[in-house]
């Protein structure tokens, strides 16, 4: 069976309202022109990935524990899609003890299998030279524990 998609003038009604939204956050998407133009196409940058697909999980509650969260970007190699570094922007949000709580998970998450995990405060996103060392240090970092 082949779904068609109906004409972009159709409305249909649908049990909730939801109206379309900018994936990113004016701060967020002037943090993703800054990585792009730090990357020369070097790497892959991923916009909001779920945990669920960028890390493993044997079971249902490994799984439930990280499918309903993201990170703001994930970087890539080009090659073999492996990921290399996360990188969280924060802002005064993540000083709320519930967003403290969910910041620790994430962050040992990605200490439990090597992989850095950077957080920038929307404070620095203007910071271009501190950014490139931060991750510059980080992808060698992780480069390094990926051929050893």
């Amino acid at each position: 069976m082949n779904l068609i998609a109906p004409h972009p003038d159709t409305r249909i009604a649908f049990p909730h309202h939801y109206e379309a939204k900018p994936l990113l956050t004016p701060t967020e998407a002037k943090f993703h022109k800054c990585l792009e133009a730090l990357s020369q196409q070097r790497c892959q940058i991923m916009c909001k990935p779920r945990l669920a697909d960028v890390f493993q999980h044997e079971d249902r509650t490994g799984f439930n524990k990280v499918s309903q969260k993201h990170v703001d970007f994930i970087i890539y190699r080009n090659d073999d899609w492996m990921p290399m570094l996360g990188i969280e922007l924060d802002d005064d949000s993540h000083e709320r003890k519930d967003r403290k709580e969910r910041d620790m998970f994430v962050n040992g998450l990605f200490a439990s299998v090597g992989i850095p995990l950077i957080r920038i405060h929307v404070s620095e996103v203007d910071k271009t030279e501190e950014l490139v060392f931060k991750l510059s240090q980080a992808w060698h970092h992780r480069w390094a524990a990926l051929k050893g």
